[in-house]
């Protein structure tokens, strides 16, 4: 059965750039980015001067408006930002629906996506311009949650449409003090956070309540978060004296020709020294793209681990 097409409704919410402010009749609705900063990321911009948030904010609207500009024009203004957004959109198949296309839940919220991509006749991919120059983990946890809310109203609002991607476009291209430039052009997903966990963030904010992040490290370890941190620290002290006594032990053995020490309870076993040969599959692959590889692949399975970074 072949799927109907949706079109994308209009949200009848008036947005005021200059004051940006959104308004349905009569009545104001509320913005997503301060609700996230009230909610979820108070200390954002701590310790960051004012002058480097305006600069930031000056080349953001710089870039989005460029980009926003080819999109419904056409018009190709020739920076490097648009030329890198070009070649996302072509490398990644992205057809262009709508640009900051407003989304509301028709009571208290609304705000505008930065980018609609149409993926089939029912499904569409959103995307938000990011210009910073460095990804923190904070910054992409705050992108995730604002895209996932973005996607809740969207289906709202659009009844029976469905959105399949989540992604950023980290775009940048910005001078630096030593005369070279910061270059990053990069699509990177996000993972969705369900639909009720968004409208119970919402809800909690109308309440004047604190929300409960349920992404958030446990208490019980955060409060360890010293003890870690010395386990790490004794795991490295010992790791350096094994390295430095290992390699003692290593030279003695070679200046006395021995390959191997036992003491009954430990054997020490000198490694002699060898090659390696190694096959470069990439190049093979590469220099060879008639050759059909799948028959001597292997997929096994990797489990997963953890990264502590300290």
């Amino acid at each position: 059965m072949k799927t109907t097409r949706i079109e994308l409704k209009d949200s009848d919410v008036l947005f005021n750039k200059e004051r940006h402010e959104y308004w349905l009749g009569n009545r104001q609705l509320s913005g997503i980015t301060g609700m996230l900063q009230r909610q979820l990321f108070p200390d954002e911009f701590d310790n960051v001067p004012e002058e480097a948030i305006k600069e930031a904010a000056r080349y953001g609207t710089e870039v989005h408006e460029s980009i926003e500009l080819f999109d419904s024009s056409w018009i190709n203004d020739g920076t490097q930002e648009v030329l890198d957004y070009i070649g996302l959109c072509q490398e990644n198949d992205l057809v262009h629906e709508r640009s900051e296309y407003t989304v509301t839940d028709g009571e208290n919220w609304a705000s505008n996506i930065d980018k609609v991509y149409r993926s089939s006749d029912d499904t569409f991919s959103l995307g938000d311009i990011k210009t910073y120059g460095t990804m923190t983990s904070e910054k992409l946890e705050k992108a995730r949650w604002q895209l996932s809310i973005y996607a809740y109203f969207f289906e709202l609002q659009n009844k029976g449409a469905k959105v399949g991607n989540l992604f950023i476009l980290h775009i940048r291209n910005k001078a630096k003090q030593d005369g070279t430039f910061e270059h990053i052009r990069n699509i990177m997903p996000v993972e969705r956070i369900p639909s009720d966990i968004c409208k119970e963030l919402l809800d909690t904010d109308l309440q004047g309540k604190q929300f409960i992040n349920p992404y958030s490290i446990p208490e019980k370890y955060r409060e360890q978060e010293d003890y870690i941190r010395q386990l790490i620290q004794t795991k490295d002290d010992v790791e350096e004296k094994l390295k430095i006594l290992k390699s003692e032990i290593l030279e003695d053995m070679e200046s006395m020709g021995v390959k191997t020490w036992d003491t009954g309870t430990m054997r020490l076993t000198r490694k002699l020294p060898t090659t390696r040969l190694s096959f470069n599959a990439t190049q093979f692959k590469a220099d060879h793209p008639e050759l059909d590889y799948s028959l001597y692949e292997r997929t096994s399975n990797v489990s997963g681990s953890l990264l502590i970074a300290v």
